[in-house]
């Protein structure tokens, strides 16, 4: 083979390998992974860098002639830790080096990035380059964040409403276990019920009765108290007073008449229109009929 044929040979090699590196920078340089190749002095000299080191607001020219050390770009509070772990998997005979740590852009802005890095050495095993990819992963770490904190609130709030139901359920063993029943109502034609105490039993009905609709506490009023009471409170209502405070009787499922002791708080909204009545009633037949 003659010496024309050889030089031929090795210039379509040449140009074959140098198509192939074309190839990977494009695919680079259009991907979010910068490739930097650094010496293993201190401040990390850059002998490549990607194009699209732009993302970081810098040209890759910046660090190829020395104007910008690698070093120097990474945060000021991160350098120290990032150098002792470098140096550490260099010492221990790694070959990889993976970490997480803060930049600085060119214009100054704070960004997370990711780094794994190969670590190159010599036949002796001497450290001579670090061939490394670096990934912007601000956005990421912000998503973990939002999503550590979303977590930590719902963990508090699930904890909070534990709370909230435990001192629910001791509410309501003190409220069963007392004379009085806790109500709330609409503030609706004969006060349709959304909540009442379980010891409503005590009048021979259950909650279910009222919460669906299948008793009016209204119907339950004696037929000779209704109105009065319908009026008093109405009264109450639109001189804009808060409570509302009675005596009057009530039948039981039973028929049977009871005198209860009504207090009702007055809930309103922020245009202060009455929307609700939150009630304590208690039988007081007994001391009635000894008056």
């Amino acid at each position: 083979m003659g010496f024309n044929q050889l030089a031929e040979s090795d210039e379509l090699i040449l140009g074959e390998a140098l198509e192939r590196q074309k190839i990977l920078e494009t695919v680079i340089n259009n991907s979010p992974v910068m490739a930097f190749l650094w010496t293993p002095d201190k401040k990390w000299p850059a002998r490549y860098v990607s194009e699209n080191v732009t993302q970081l607001d810098y040209n890759a020219e910046d660090f190829l002639i020395g104007r910008i050390m690698y070093a120097d770009i990474v945060h000021s509070e991160d350098i120290d830790r990032v150098r002792k772990e470098l140096t550490r998997c260099c010492e221990a005979g790694n070959n990889s080096f993976v970490q997480r740590y803060r930049v600085l852009t060119g214009k100054g802005e704070v960004r997370w990035v990711e780094e794994k890095t190969f670590i190159q050495r010599d036949e002796a095993g001497n450290v001579v380059n670090f061939q490394g990819i670096v990934r912007d992963v601000t956005q990421e770490i912000k998503n973990e964040k939002a999503l550590k904190d979303a977590l930590q609130s719902q963990k508090a709030l699930m904890e909070k409403q534990k709370a909230l139901l435990e001192r629910q359920k001791a509410l309501e063993t003190v409220i069963n276990n007392s004379s009085m029943v806790v109500f709330l109502w609409k503030a609706e034609k004969y006060w349709p019920t959304l909540y009442v105490s379980e010891n409503v039993r005590q009048f021979g009905y259950t909650p279910e009765d009222f919460i669906s609709g299948r008793i009016l506490y209204g119907k339950i009023i004696h037929p000779e108290d209704l109105l009065l009471v319908e009026l008093e409170l109405e009264e109450n209502c639109e001189e804009g007073g808060k409570e509302f405070n009675r005596q009057y009787r009530i039948l039981t499922q039973t028929a049977d008449v009871r005198w209860i002791d009504e207090k009702t708080f007055i809930q309103r909204n922020e245009e202060g229109e009455v929307t609700h009545f939150q009630g304590i009633i208690e039988d007081v037949t007994r001391n009635v009929k000894r008056a």
